[in-house]
């Protein structure tokens, strides 16, 4: 394709006073490596509900259709949270 594509600006419309940057993406790829404590386990249903009911104080029904959780499970969510029952 050449140093010039479609949709990039060219160089000679830039003024002189600007600094500029020249990135090869293809040479950008991490070399560090991640914290092993960022990496988290996903809450499962109940938690991700519990937390959920926790902030926005949903109902029963509400809580058993977005986490996919049981009824019962769900009405044990909201008699525990002290601001609902």
């Amino acid at each position: 394709m050449g140093a010039l594509q479609p949709g990039l600006p060219n160089p000679a419309m830039i003024p002189r006073e600007w600094d500029i940057l020249i990135v090869d993406l293809k040479d950008c790829f991490f070399t560090i490596s991640l914290h092993p404590l960022s990496l988290t386990v996903p809450l499962n249903e109940f938690q991700q509900a519990r937390m959920a009911h926790d902030t926005f104080h949903q109902n029963t029904r509400g809580l058993h259709k977005q986490f996919r959780i049981s009824l019962t499970e769900a009405r044990g969510i909201v008699k525990s949270c002290s601001v609902c029952s």
